[in-house]
């Protein structure tokens, strides 16, 4: 088994700075978009307790349909960052481009999922108004899957050229966008009709519109257009897209499956104790999501390292890396369990509700959360750099067998024969992260991603860099 590097062979924290820099802005983009959804859950909660179940699990379905499209054209970043390695920079803009034109193929799925979405919330036997607000809001976020994946394509694209600000300036404009229509939207302000969870939608899908506009118009850029060429390399590649469905379906399944089962966990098991145990689990996610952002920042940070430097010849460089990603991810994520663990029913008072019974179960998940926090950095930091490696294949057979022969066969026994509720399926969410964290870490360490060549040629150079 390959371990990692000796301390005596770099300092313990040397490398820090290029993972900060790397995930610096894509940290403060995703506590931006963090923020912004967080704040879209304040201001519908002030519509009452249905409105605020109904926008988790519609905004959670949303997202996990449009993950087959993420998860493919989100790994641009691995073939751009592998190829800048190894001195290629006008590689890195074709394979923007076809992740582009794929991403297009969203708006024809989004259409497919109209009809269905009405069987797929009916099935999950919701209250009647809650399931009207659920469709509602699903519906209208359909006309939004195309800018997700466009965007996600070009983020991914300056993220492995270490321009990884510009995805954090177009993040930020859209939140304020977003911020801005959810207040005029939502209650009415303006002149405008006050469309409650109707009103958050329709924000979100133009702030997503607006947030992937911005970035197509600056990757058009004559600065950009100098170095990677990307106004010349916009022809439709048969071979990259291939190489992007190779290496990006696997990555698009673990995305899914790891999505699809929180949405299925949510929805059908959590939901089926009502309305306060839905609304309490959707506050517990929205504090979460403030803790794991900023280790998903680090994840899709550490992937266009690992990247980069695999292209340069240099896996201890890149292994080396990840090692100081996972500190950093889990002293955050430690820190925010501890304060979980002593404000969350507080915070849930004073910010979300001050129904008692949704305090009380929000507070169970929350002190749970705080449990799997540090694990949760292992998996993630895990993950991103395995995928920046291009290790895909192995991550999509673990999700599988980890989401549907653990997690959710845990957490419903939990709730429903041992009696354990809500709080009981969040018992076994825990065992399962614990569990799913180990798995990815000792693949991490097993070196096995060293063997991978997402190419099939070997690298044009090396590069022995220590710095």
């Amino acid at each position: 088994m390959q371990s990692f590097p000796n301390n005596t062979a770099e300092a313990r924290w040397t490398g820090a700075r290029e993972v900060l820099e790397m995930s610096g802005p894509i940290i403060l983009g995703s506590l931006s978009y963090t923020l912004m959804e967080f704040c879209d859950k304040a201001m519908v909660a002030q519509l009452g307790t249905d409105p605020l179940a109904a926008t988790g699990s519609a905004a959670l379905w949303s997202y996990t349909l449009a993950t087959a499209f993420i998860g493919v054209v989100g790994c641009v970043s691995t073939f751009a960052a592998q190829s800048l390695g190894r001195g290629h920079q006008e590689h890195c803009a074709r394979y923007a481009w076809q992740g582009v034109y794929l991403s297009l193929l969203a708006a024809i799925v989004a259409l497919a999922l109209w009809p269905l979405s009405g069987p797929l919330f009916h099935a999950m036997r919701h209250s009647a108004p809650v399931t009207d607000l659920e469709l509602s809001y699903f519906r209208i976020r359909l006309f939004g899957y195309a800018a997700i994946a466009w965007g996600t394509a070009l983020a991914a694209f300056f993220q492995a050229i270490n321009r990884s600000m510009i995805p954090t300036y177009a993040a930020v404009v859209a939140n304020i966008t977003n911020l801005g229509l959810n207040y005029v939207l939502i209650f009415g302000k303006l002149g405008f009709p006050a469309l409650g969870v109707t009103g958050a939608a329709i924000a979100t899908i133009i702030s997503q519109w607006v947030q992937t506009l911005l970035l197509q118009v600056i990757f058009l850029a004559p600065r950009f257009d100098r170095e990677y060429h990307t106004r010349s390399t916009w022809q439709v590649d048969m071979t990259r897209i291939r190489e992007l469905l190779r290496i990006g379906l696997p990555n698009a399944a673990s995305m899914f499956l790891d999505i699809a089962n929180w949405a299925i966990f949510t929805s059908f098991l959590v939901g089926g104790f009502g309305a306060a145990s839905l609304a309490a689990h959707n506050i517990a996610v929205s504090f979460m999501h403030l803790s794991f952002m900023p280790a998903m920042a680090l994840n899709q940070g550490i992937a266009p390292i690992v990247g980069q430097w695999i292209g340069r010849g240099n896996p201890d460089r890149a292994q080396q890396r990840t090692h100081t990603a996972l500190r950093l991810a889990a002293a955050y994520m430690f820190c925010m369990g501890l304060v979980f663990a002593v404000f969350g029913g507080r915070l849930i008072d004073w910010v979300f509700s001050d129904d008692p019974q949704v305090i009380w179960l929000g507070h169970q998940m929350l002190l749970l959360a705080a449990i799997f926090q540090g694990f949760d950095a292992l998996s993630i930091v895990s993950m991103g750099a395995l995928r920046g490696a291009g290790d895909t294949r192995w991550m999509m057979w673990t999700m599988f067998f980890g989401a549907y022969c653990i997690f959710l066969p845990a957490a419903t026994v939990l709730a429903i024969p041992l009696h354990g509720g809500a709080v009981g399926a969040w018992i076994g969410a825990t065992i399962y992260i614990i569990l799913l964290a180990g798995m990815m870490f000792f693949r991490f360490r097993s070196g096995r991603w060293r063997e991978i060549n997402i190419f099939g040629e070997p690298p044009a150079r090396a590069d022995g860099d220590s710095s």
